[in-house]
């Protein structure tokens, strides 16, 4: 059943306009971020842009320095496994957590988010991909009861977002991998899998793509490439 969402408050919209232009890579990594033009361009007093500004540091996407204003963190590789390092733990558990409580409603959701990354792929749209990459892991997560542990799981989330301009996209091979281990880890929720098997087969794929970073393969929100010419 769909939801009907309140309308944005002004912070929202400024917090939104600044997360969209880091996952598209618009604002790189370590950029200056105006407050003056940020409200220009958003439509909103300098107050909600510094509201805004205010939680993407406590997210860690951003950083305030008294007299010189705001940028972009400065997220590097390094900074890119520390994140997913942690995320594959976190996310693992919170998926065994959430599996029981997912609805058949959510898990055709999730599939269809998988094949909206695929033809995002096949399209060379990096940022559809990573827009439903990230919402197919967080409605995996939606369903976990354990609030804390959600609401650390977005934060990394932002934080790998921000990371993703500096690094490097995968090639269409580990794309396809992705979205194949996608669909197994679906397959065993809807069977009923015990919760140890989806902690172990969510913390696989993401040490896989925490190894294929490290490995030199690649590297993003969840991993993209422009696909070959003519694929």
């Amino acid at each position: 059943m769909a939801v009907t969402k309140a309308a944005p408050s002004k912070t929202q919209l400024v917090y939104d306009h600044i997360i969209e232009r880091v996952v598209s890579g618009d604002y790189a990594s370590g950029q200056p971020l105006h407050i003056g033009r940020l409200a220009e361009v958003t439509r909103v007093s300098l107050i909600p842009v510094r509201e805004a500004l205010r939680r993407l540091e406590s997210d860690g996407v951003v950083i305030v320095e008294h007299h010189r204003g705001a940028r972009v963190a400065d997220l590097d590789s390094a900074a890119y496994h520390d994140v997913m390092q942690t995320q594959a733990v976190l996310e693992a558990l919170a998926v065994s957590l959430a599996a029981p409580h997912m609805t058949a409603e959510d898990l055709a959701e999730a599939r269809e988010l998988n094949a909206q990354m695929d033809a995002a792929h096949a399209a060379d749209d990096p940022h559809s991909y990573h827009e439903a990459s990230l919402l197919f892991h967080g409605l995996l997560q939606s369903r976990c009861p354990n609030a804390y542990l959600r609401e650390s799981l977005d934060r990394g989330q932002l934080r790998v977002a921000a990371a993703r301009a500096a690094v490097v996209g995968y090639s269409t091979e580990i794309a396809r991998r992705l979205s194949e281990e996608h669909l197994l880890l679906l397959d065993r929720i809807e069977s009923g899998a015990s919760a140890e098997e989806i902690e172990q087969l969510m913390r696989a794929h993401r040490e896989g793509t925490l190894a294929r970073h490290d490995t030199g393969q690649g590297l993003g929100s969840e991993g993209y490439a422009p696909p070959p010419s003519g694929s």
